[in-house]
């Protein structure tokens, strides 16, 4: 009777192992398959853009209860900073590349901190300055973008505060960072990461071959007008 059950133990273990084993083979399956679709792309960001102000609004009245008058619908959901929709509909795969990478992000934060000190307490301060004492996992930014085999076109970002940091990730040849006014070509390999002025900076990433991703971490210029005066509600009475 016990060898019959050491025998079914056995049997168990190998079953367990062999679903352990296929688990682990469609995990790198559909993480191949997605890394050979081009051109994909998740914000992870805090977004303070096309904020509902309480500029001249009456200071008495919770802002829940107003409405303003030149709209159709009044978004409330934007008195106040807010996460992206990659933040909310993807809530576990955000937790796991902050669990997978939160260290990197520390990384980077030192390293911006040592090297770029006065740039790095500009953009701190409003990372530290979200509603309900909320930490930013990227900081000093308030923004991850996660490019998955993209080659971008020469372009601006216009939204962004100051600088943005950029760092590829992948086995790849090729896809060199270019930054048209400098009149440089950066060929940054895996874990090399540059910070540039990206509203002030042309720039795009050259063709490429393999699988090649990035990290690209900034902070929306919009949160200017959360530090200056929160969004115009600093004034209601509901809002302390």
């Amino acid at each position: 009777m016990q060898r019959k059950q050491d025998h079914l133990d056995d049997q168990d273990s190998d079953d367990a192992s062999e679903v352990e084993h296929h688990a682990n083979y469609d995990l790198e399956k559909r993480a191949e398959q997605t890394l050979s679709r081009p051109f994909q792309c998740l914000h992870f960001s805090i977004w303070n853009r096309y904020s509902t102000t309480g500029a001249d609004a009456p200071t008495h009245i919770h802002p829940h209860e107003m409405a303003r008058v030149d709209v159709s619908r009044t978004n409330h959901t934007q008195c106040l900073p807010y996460a992206s929709k990659d933040i909310l509909e993807h809530q576990q795969l955000y937790s796991n590349v902050l669990a997978a990478f939160g260290e990197l992000f520390e990384w980077l934060e030192h390293a911006m901190k040592t090297h770029l000190p006065e740039e790095y307490e500009v953009i701190v301060e409003l990372s530290q300055n979200l509603p309900g004492g909320e930490c930013s996992p990227v900081a000093p930014f308030l923004s991850l973008v996660i490019n998955l085999n993209v080659t971008t076109e020469a372009h601006r970002d216009r939204f962004d505060k100051d600088l943005c940091l950029v760092l590829p990730i992948g086995e790849f040849t090729g896809g060199a960072l270019v930054q048209f006014e400098q009149g440089l070509v950066l060929e940054l390999r895996c874990g090399d990461f540059v910070i540039f002025p990206s509203a002030d900076t042309t720039h795009f990433n050259l063709h490429y071959e393999g699988m090649r991703a990035s990290f690209v971490c900034h902070t929306d210029r919009g949160f200017d007008k959360w530090k200056e005066g929160y969004n115009g509600w600093a004034a209601n009475n509901h809002f302390h």
